[in-house]
């Protein structure tokens, strides 16, 4: 009896020391790793969100770029690190595309982690360089079947949502055109607004800025209404090509093992910082909306969209070569 006594009273200690250490975090900085270069759609709309998050939790936290293999090189980071809470990852569509890429990176995102929030919703966007054989959807098609495999489009990587939704368009538009990828959006915008790619499906948040001063061409949106942020361009359906869906996502998750108080916490802070004004407005501008969805329905939309892109990819046979 006096052993199951003191067993109650140490399991009773140890859960009120774990419940204090919990409520206590975080006592450190906090690393959210971003497995794509600066400069990117995941990098942009995570450092605003991590700079709140530093005045709303008391503590710092960082971003860390870890760029490399579809983003499974930084995904791994994070699975690599220890499930205490001070290793978040913030990532997107880009993740559950890059699963049926690469079946020796060495994790499964559904397994291996926990959803935390929803951050953003934007549009993908079919964007053009100025110096493209084409001025609408209509004559980049008849282009592209008169002139097969002449056609280049540049993306941030083999396996990321620019490679996987301009496989789409392919297939879906019936042309043949030459993916170039790089190891992150920015030198493919550069490359792009330089020439040497003719065009790009990229998430409207790193193209705003750059369609607003004229140096790529807005030819249509990927997904089924407009955006307001350009409401004069036409969807794909309506400028002739196919009808397409593809919203780009991003969100934030953790190494499944996590203590449940930790990912809570962090939920409901990252929720206050989607509610900043100076935050709003940076989804705003670029194009992004803020997802409605509670903590569920969260997980459940980022494992049924996890579901859809995997099955995309193993039906166009799209390979990392």
């Amino acid at each position: 009896m006096k052993l199951i006594l003191k067993s109650a009273l140490i399991a009773a200690a140890c859960a009120v020391a774990m419940t204090s250490a919990h409520a206590e975090w975080p006592e450190k900085i906090v690393r959210v790793v971003a497995p794509y270069g600066p400069g990117g759609g995941v990098d942009t709309f995570t450092r605003p969100i991590a700079q709140k998050l530093g005045t709303i939790l008391g503590q710092t936290v960082i971003v860390d770029n870890k760029p490399g293999a579809g983003g499974t090189i930084g995904v791994k980071n994070v699975l690599d690190s220890p499930a205490d809470g001070y290793t978040f990852l913030s990532g997107g569509v880009h993740q559950p595309m890059a699963e049926s890429l690469y079946p020796k990176r060495g994790y499964d995102l559904e397994k291996d982690f926990v959803p935390v929030a929803m951050t953003a919703r934007v549009p993908s966007v079919l964007v053009v360089t100025n110096s493209a054989p084409f001025a609408s959807v209509k004559e980049l098609i008849a282009y592209a079947k008169k002139n097969p495999g002449k056609v280049t489009y540049c993306s941030s990587g083999s396996g990321t949502a620019q490679h996987i939704v301009g496989e789409s368009f392919k297939r879906l538009a019936g042309v043949s055109m030459l993916h170039i990828p790089y190891r992150s959006t920015a030198p493919a915008m550069t490359d792009l607004i330089g020439g040497q790619c003719m065009l790009m499906f990229d998430g409207l948040g790193t193209s705003a800025q750059q369609i607003r001063t004229g140096r790529i061409k807005l030819l249509a949106v990927a997904t089924a209404t407009r955006t307001p942020l350009f409401p004069d361009a036409p969807t794909l359906k309506e400028a002739g090509g196919p009808a397409m869906d593809a919203t780009i996502w991003y969100g934030w998750w953790a190494r499944r093992g996590t203590p449940a108080p930790v990912v809570e916490k962090m939920a409901h802070a990252i929720r206050e910082t989607l509610k900043d004004p100076t935050v709003a407005e940076a989804w705003k501008t670029q194009g992004a909306t803020v997802p409605a969805q509670g903590d569920a329905e969260a997980a459940r939309y980022m494992q049924e969209e996890a579901g859809r892109w995997k099955k995309e990819v193993v039906d166009l046979k799209i390979t990392t070569d």
